[in-house]
């Protein structure tokens, strides 16, 4: 395989930002690793693609260790999962290694894994190759190992459903499609999308799966997690609660996974700053545009239940608009950096999550939508541009948006059908 057939096969980072995956390969780091971390509460689906597509990732794996020349390969894997360790440990040898880790939030976060796996801190606003590794997503090695073009996406639905599962639909079915095949036991419910610490409430249940969503979580209206994600939906909101509540008590910082890792983000100056700014006069840190937005601050740390990561996302906005310069030091591991590590038992307590059966095995469910809306834009960089018109017929696999530039990505049919409308944002095939 190459790196043009990894593009044309429409490969994107399946979680995350969606960053094109034939720009990550199209580089040569001495270490690959698989984040195999999952550490978003209730999610399953990567497990569940190791356990039932094992083999097919790590021919992906190895894959992108060929065309990157990797010396070494790394799978990142949380200890607790014995049965998808001895899986892996007995298909991997040579310059190929299992690494167990351990059972913390955000893990999975790429500068976290990096280091929990190689020792190695990636600089303060460095890509993983400064330091000669890069990262790719279990599912994402699986679409590479499957070697065609991408028309499907494995999700976990968990949360207020009767029997959680993960389950492998067309891209572009509707959110309310994929849900319809669940029994959701709360009356009143809303759903969060990618996960409860960095996903979205998703108000329009008529959205369409992309290449990256990971999860829906179904929450009752009234849950904790909804109560703060609705707490703090507008900057104004974020503002006027940390003017009126922050003690400047610094656990959010304390407790911040890039402050530990020697980065210099700062909610504590964020939510200082919110109190002290004026408009003629922004306050900023720019250290905090560093922030990896894990959320942890906000839904763990903050003893107010006040929005630290808010206010250190109005702190980036400004930053990048003042354009500051960066020249600091490299970083050195915090001393408590081990005693500072949030367990996903404690996180998933704090979230009140508990309640909810923490399992996701992989069902087939026969989901075929009658209709799918796909995205031109499912990952970082540009849009695809429709390579089809309205009226055409298509099959499964068959090209219907092309890569527009260099960071860009191929799109597919995912159904077999006929092309109903295109608008700049997505195409719909309706199945005949």
């Amino acid at each position: 395989m190459t790196i043009n057939e990894i593009q044309n096969l429409g490969i994107i980072g399946a979680g995350g930002a969606g960053f094109p995956t034939h720009v990550k390969l199209n580089s040569n780091p001495d270490t690959i690793i698989m984040n195999a971390a999952e550490c978003e509460p209730l999610l399953h689906k990567d497990m569940q693609i190791l356990r039932n597509h094992g083999d097919a990732v790590l021919e992906g794996f190895k894959i992108a260790m060929q065309l990157t020349g990797s010396r070494e390969g790394i799978i990142g894997i949380k200890e607790k999962h014995h049965e998808e360790i001895q899986f892996l440990e007995s298909r991997v040898s040579g310059n190929c290694r299992v690494q167990p880790i351990e059972d913390v939030y955000p893990a999975g976060d790429e500068v976290t894994l990096i280091y929990m796996t190689t020792g190695r801190i990636v600089p303060a606003g460095a890509l993983p190759l400064s330091v000669g590794c890069v990262v790719q997503n279990v599912e994402t090695l699986y679409n590479i190992g499957t070697n065609k073009p991408v028309v499907t996406k494995f999700i976990s639905i968990a949360g207020a459903v009767e029997e959680p599962a993960t389950v492998e639909v067309p891209v572009g079915t509707s959110y309310a499609e994929v849900l319809s095949h669940f029994k959701i036991t709360a009356e009143d419910y809303v759903v969060r999308s990618g996960g409860l610490m960095m996903g979205a409430l998703e108000a329009d249940l008529s959205k369409a799966v992309s290449k990256r969503t990971s999860a829906l979580i179904v929450l009752p209206a009234d849950h904790y997690c909804v109560t703060m994600y609705r707490r703090f939906s507008s900057d104004h909101a974020v503002d006027i609660i940390a003017k009126a509540g922050c003690d400047q008590c610094s656990f959010c910082t304390e407790l911040c996974p890039r402050y530990l890792l020697g980065h210099p983000v700062r909610p504590e100056l964020a939510m200082r700053n919110r109190m002290f700014t004026r408009e003629d006069l922004p306050l900023t840190n720019p250290g905090n545009l560093f922030c990896c937005e894990c959320n942890l601050c906000t839904m763990y740390a903050c003893p107010e239940g006040l929005d630290p990561k808010g206010a250190t996302l109005i702190d980036k906005r400004l930053a990048r608009s003042q354009k500051p310069a960066w020249s600091g030091e490299r970083p050195a591991l915090h001393p408590m950096f081990e005693y500072r590590k949030v367990p996903v038992t404690k996180l998933k307590q704090r979230l009140d999550v508990t309640k909810f059966r923490d399992e996701g095995p992989l069902k087939q469910l026969n989901i075929h939508p009658n209709v799918v809306r796909i995205p031109l834009r499912q990952h970082s960089g540009t849009p695809a541009r429709p390579a089809v018109k309205e009226g055409d017929r298509v099959k499964t696999y068959d090209m219907i948006g092309r890569a527009s530039s260099e960071i860009s990505c191929t799109m597919h049919a995912s159904i077999d059908g006929v092309v109903k409308k295109i608008t700049e944002d997505e195409i719909t095939i309706e199945r005949v």
